[in-house]
């Protein structure tokens, strides 16, 4: 989930050398369906629509347990059963309306409505990470779009925030 659009994470997929399909919800269509509020996720969805596979938060390509997972996927070993699937959640309380809104404003080219609406959104959910880094990534590109993401700069920052509340 980028709001700035798929030009900004794509330097990571190149990086990567993602041989696949890499789809980037600049809406945050996804986050609002399945209900989730940090990235990244994964999802396997066999060609009939089945979510036969989901990690929420830490799916990483690089971690072997990752790898045999989408190898038995590729297998068709994969059933949509227990702890793999995700129950779908629709999600349309007022921080995702705000967000939602910050998204359209941000599209428009309006940053400045766009971040107070989701700095409005983020005060309606405050543990939703999705929110938050998207104002940290506009405000701060330096700590996600050049080099590495700066992870231990994200969590100085919300250690401060958390001690504000």
């Amino acid at each position: 989930m980028d709001a700035q659009g798929p030009e900004r994470p794509r330097p990571y997929v190149e990086r990567a050398g993602a041989t696949f399909e890499t789809v980037v919800d600049q809406g945050n269509l996804l986050g609002g369906l399945y209900g989730f509020k940090a990235v990244p996720n994964g999802y396997l969805i066999d060609e009939d629509g089945t979510v036969r596979y989901v990690k929420l938060g830490g799916f990483d390509i690089k971690k072997a347990e990752t790898r045999d997972v989408l190898d038995r996927w590729l297998a068709g070993e994969l059933s949509p059963d227990g702890d793999d699937v995700a129950v779908a959640v629709s999600d349309s309380d007022t921080a995702s309306q705000l967000f939602a809104q910050g998204i359209a404003n941000y599209n428009r080219g309006d940053t400045v409505t766009a971040v107070s609406l989701w700095r409005q959104a983020l005060s309606q959910d405050p543990d939703n990470y999705i929110i938050r880094k998207q104002i940290w990534a506009v405000e701060n590109p330096d700590r996600f779009y050049e080099g590495d993401i700066d992870y231990d700069w994200q969590r100085e920052v919300r250690t401060a925030e958390e001690k504000a509340r």
